[in-house]
């Protein structure tokens, strides 16, 4: 195989890999923003229910002043205190994991963002390659049309 043949073979592999490489990057940059907006949703969802118990938290404390209170009542308020703190602690974890997993992609997006580069850096050095030979050709090319030209024009002017 001769040396165009193998640089057009590279270039065409360098190609693909650099195509492949530039879907991993897309690949990755969509599960970015999924993860992005997983946490965003987290941060909403912990922030909205922290609102809405605080506002719980003072409906019922301003419905229990300035009267007697039976324990029943103390108590009922309690357990509703409590599980409104048991689902901040989950929304807050499940934001802490969404953030977790962000940060993940986050890393695998930069190796494959590295990596795309890597493939276009290999696919400008091949093209640079082509084109030196291609120069460096070009002159052999333009002799052996040239000497082609020549070897037919002989034939005509003998026959003159």
């Amino acid at each position: 195989m001769n040396k165009n043949k193998t640089i057009a073979q590279l270039r065409m592999l360098r190609q693909r890999r650099e195509d492949h490489t530039r879907g991993v990057v897309a690949t990755h940059r969509r599960s970015v923003n999924a993860a992005r907006h997983s946490a965003e949703t987290a941060s909403q969802m912990l922030a909205e229910h922290m609102q809405r118990a605080v506002e719980e938290q003072n409906a019922v404390v301003s419905g229990l002043v300035d009267r007697v209170v039976k324990a029943a009542e103390l108590h009922l308020a309690q357990s509703r205190y409590e599980a409104s703190f048991t689902k901040a602690g989950q929304l807050k974890a499940e934001g802490e994991a969404a953030a977790l997993i962000q940060k993940q992609r986050e890393v695998g997006l930069a190796e494959a963002q590295r990596q795309h580069l890597q493939s276009r850096q290999a696919l400008l050095k091949l093209e640079k390659l082509a084109d030196q030979i291609d120069k460096r050709t070009a002159p052999r090319r333009a002799a052996a049309a040239e000497l082609l030209d020549d070897e037919g024009r002989p034939h005509a002017a003998h026959k003159q």
